[in-house]
This record gives C-alpha cells, sequence and structure tokens, in this order.
C-alpha cells in the first residue's frame, strides 16, 4: 500500500485504516493493541502524517515539511502522552491528561487533524483515565486519538467502549529475518525468532541485546538449578538499585520464563513450531518432561500472578524470590538440567 510499504505486516489493519483516511473518515478514536514491538507507535505516526501530509499523494509523502515534522516528534498538533519520567512508577497522571484535554479545546496551529497519542494506554490510572473520558467521546472537531495497548483487558470497560480497535498480530518470522537482513543486522534469524513477531523487539535486541537476554537467562536456569542461597543472591543482584532501574530487568525475567514455558509444551506436545531457546533444548526438554501438563499451568498461573504484584509495587526480589522457588519445586530434579548446549 503506498504510504505504508516499509511498514511490515498488518495489511488488514493498514487497508482498513487507510481506506478511512481517503475518505475522510478516520474514527475519533482508536485503540491499537497487540504485543509490544509489533509496530502499533510506528503505524499511528504514519496515520498522523497520511492526515496531515502536505504533499502530493498517495498520503503520506514523507517528504514535505510536515511529514518531516511528525516523524521527527516536532510537530506541535500531534502529542505523544507516555508516562511522567519523574515519577518512579510509569504511570500517565491526571495532571497530564488535563493538559492533553486543555491543548485539544485550543485552535490547531497548522494541521488539518490534532492527533494525540497515548502510549502506552495502559500507563492511565482510574483518575487519569476518567479525566481523559468526555473528551475521549466528544473530542473537539478535528482532534481525533489513537490509544496503544500491549493488554487492552488492563484499560478501563469506558474507555475501551468509547474507541474503534484495531488489532496488530505478530510478523512472521522470516519477513523479520528479512527486515533485519536487508538492514545488515548479524544473526537475522536468531533475532527474528527471539523476537516473537515483533520487529521494534528484534531491533532493540541486535545491539547487544540478545546476548544479554542469554546470559540473564543462563543466570536465571543456574539460580533455579543451585540452593536456595544462590538464588535468592541472584534475584538480589537482578533487583538492585532504584524501581526506575531494575523494573525492566525484572520484566525481562518473567518474559525469559514465560518462553521457556511456552517452549516446554511445545516440546511436549511434538508442535511443528520453532522454539525460542534451541540453544537450550536440553533444559526446555527437562521442564518439558517435569512440567507438562499441570505443572505448566501453576507455573504460568505464578508468572501471572508476579505480574500483577509488580504492578501493585510489590518489590522486584520478593516476586522473583517466589516465582523461582515457585519454578524449581515445580522442576524437582529436573531443576538442575545442564545448561550448556
Amino acid at each position: 500500500m503506498p504510504g505504508t510499504d516499509d511498514i511490515l505486516g498488518h495489511r488488514d489493519a493498514l487497508r482498513r485504516l487507510w481506506a478511512a483516511l481517503d475518505r475522510d473518515a478516520l474514527h475519533h478514536a482508536y485503540l491499537f493493541e497487540g504485543p509490544e514491538g509489533v509496530g502499533k507507535r510506528t503505524v499511528a505516526v504514519r496515520l498522523a502524517m497520511g492526515a496531515n501530509c502536505d504533499g502530493p499523494a498517495p498520503r503520506p509523502c514523507g517528504t514535505c515539511p510536515t511529514c518531516r515534522q511528525i516523524r521527527a516528534g516536532a510537530h506541535p498538533d500531534v502529542i505523544v502522552l507516555s508516562p511522567d519520567p519523574e515519577r518512579a512508577t510509569p504511570i500517565v497522571s491526571v495532571d497530564q491528561v488535563r493538559e492533553v484535554v486543555r491543548q485539544a479545546a485550543y485552535h490547531r496551529y497548522s494541521a488539518r487533524r490534532r492527533v494525540v497519542i497515548i502510549d502506552p494506554a495502559e500507563s492511565l490510572r482510574d483518575e487519569a483515565a476518567n479525566a481523559l473520558l468526555k473528551t475521549l467521546e466528544e473530542p473537539p472537531a478535528g482532534t481525533g486519538f489513537i490509544l496503544i495497548a500491549t493488554h487492552a483487558s488492563a484499560l478501563l470497560p469506558t474507555i475501551v467502549s468509547r474507541c474503534q480497535r484495531v488489532r496488530f498480530t505478530a510478523v512472521a518470522d522470516d519477513d523479520i529475518a528479512a527486515w533485519l537482513r536487508a538492514r545488515q543486522v548479524p544473526d537475522a534469524d536468531a533475532l527474528a525468532r527471539a523476537a516473537q513477531g515483533c520487529p521494534g523487539r528484534a531491533l532493540a535486541l541486535s545491539d547487544g541485546g540478545l546476548d544479554a537476554r542469554r546470559q540473564l537467562r543462563d543466570g536465571m536456569l543456574a539460580a533455579i538449578g543451585g540452593p536456595l542461597k544462590d538464588l535468592f543472591d541472584w534475584t538480589t543482584a537482578v533487583a538492585k538499585g532504584e524501581r526506575a532501574e531494575w523494573r525492566g530487568r525484572v520484566l525481562l525475567v518473567l518474559d525469559i520464563v514465560e518462553e521457556m514455558l511456552r517452549d516446554a509444551v511445545l516440546k511436549a506436545t511434538h508442535a511443528p513450531v520453532n522454539t525460542l531457546h534451541a540453544d537450550r533444548d536440553a533444559v526446555v526438554a527437562a521442564w518439558a518432561d517435569a512440567l507438562w501438563p499441570e505443572g505448566i499451568t501453576r507455573c504460568v498461573e505464578a508468572v501471572d500472578e508476579a505480574r500483577e504484584e509488580l504492578d501493585r509495587n510489590v518489590g522486584g526480589k520478593n516476586l522473583l524470590d517466589a516465582l523461582l522457588a515457585k519454578i524449581a519445586t515445580e522442576l524437582g530434579r529436573a531443576r538442575s538440567a545442564p545448561i550448556s548446549p
């Protein structure tokens, strides 16, 4: 599709959005939902460019002053609302929302359509979300909202009901790998597998992130396989520092646990799908033998509980201690499976 040819995947979503754009019939509020790094923010910015492009058709041209301003994040009528960096907990505050509502009431500077992008929408706490409701339902003429979410279920139903939902699904591994190779990124196939259908995640991992991820995984497996003291020492190291420092590391551990459990299910069911941790196949096989099927369910529930505790501001060390001790208990002797490939 012209104007979006360089965006990986999401052809159905793009066709719907650009058909509305061509008819000048964009909805006043969209909810873009799908995995983190799958391209939702890219499409939101591109749609804002298309709605305001001053160049020749097809829109967006990408080269006119308006397109360049929006792409650079410098256009006054395209507002991105994200968590307040001064806060320890990543939330969008009610004051931030009230400021955006105030700005939306003003006449636009130069754009045909003001676009407010809220990313991630899950960072809206109830008070902030409620402050947005009236404007989201009936925005000023020429203003539209795009909410970006990984888990729409985390949003207030009153927010979701006011939006037109657009679902973004995983991009094929082969497409991501080809995209990475075109950018001369090494380990394209391994990065594509690790990204789980999310090009943004693959790119983030390409700059040393994949090796760091593997080191964190192997450290976690060694901690699970050792005495409790070693496990608790490891979680102490992962969760050290201020919350803003360790939160990302703790989230990554939770992601890795989920991936290992996914691989164990694939191994146990002989599914014809590539595992994400093929370089630790012996460990995956041990987890499959020890956990399938009831143990997998209990471990997945433990991960979900850990994520909820993280959102409730429970300390990273405490939730990791509980989660990894639970997994070690469920694994039994299999927790000591050799980590070497």
